[in-house]
């Protein structure tokens, strides 16, 4: 792998996941309303849209000004799941070991709204009280939402990619 398409993800990944990081501190410092967590939540969405942009031109540049589709979106790759996975690992510490009660309180919060949502489409109640005992920032759960962020933003990345390739004669870069 190249070494600045790999230097790069890991920096701006690292990046990613201090502005994770500081976006789960607005909300807690906030006292954690909805309208806080949601317009905190877009807001960072835009950052890191930004972040993924720059690090796409900056990471062109240093390779000459020419980045193919599987090196824009490695890079992507590489940045997001460091940026996910310093985040994940800053909610579990702070969920279940810097304040617990905060956790609990907001695991209470996630599961009223997940009952809510699941009764308007028709949830089963074996399946209303499947949500009702889950614990939102277990480990088993937190990798589940890994797993679902990393596909969420590979598609965003595969668009990124798609945008900021080079353009070239070769039928397999177009």
């Amino acid at each position: 792998m190249n070494e600045i398409i790999k230097k790069n993800g890991i920096k701006f990944g690292i990046l990613l996941g201090l502005a994770g990081i500081l976006s789960q501190l607005v909300i807690y410092l906030s006292g954690g309303t909805e309208l806080i967590a949601t317009v905190t939540g877009i807001v960072f969405w835009v950052i890191y849209l930004v972040i993924r942009i720059f690090q796409l031109i900056y990471t062109k540049k240093e390779l000459n000004n020419t980045i193919t589709f599987k090196e824009a979106f490695t890079t992507l790759f590489i940045c997001i799941l460091n940026g996910i996975l310093i985040s994940q690992l800053f909610t579990y510490l702070l969920m279940n070991h810097i304040d617990i009660e905060y956790g609990k309180n907001l695991n209470e919060f996630m599961i009223t709204k997940q009952v809510e949502a699941s009764k308007l489409l028709g949830a089963k109640s074996s399946d209303l009280k499947e949500i009702a005992s889950m614990d939102n920032f277990s480990i088993s759960n937190l990798l589940k939402g890994t797993a679902m962020s990393l596909i969420i933003s590979s598609i965003m990345n595969l668009i990124l990619a798609a945008i900021f390739k080079s353009k070239t004669n070769s039928p397999f870069n177009e």
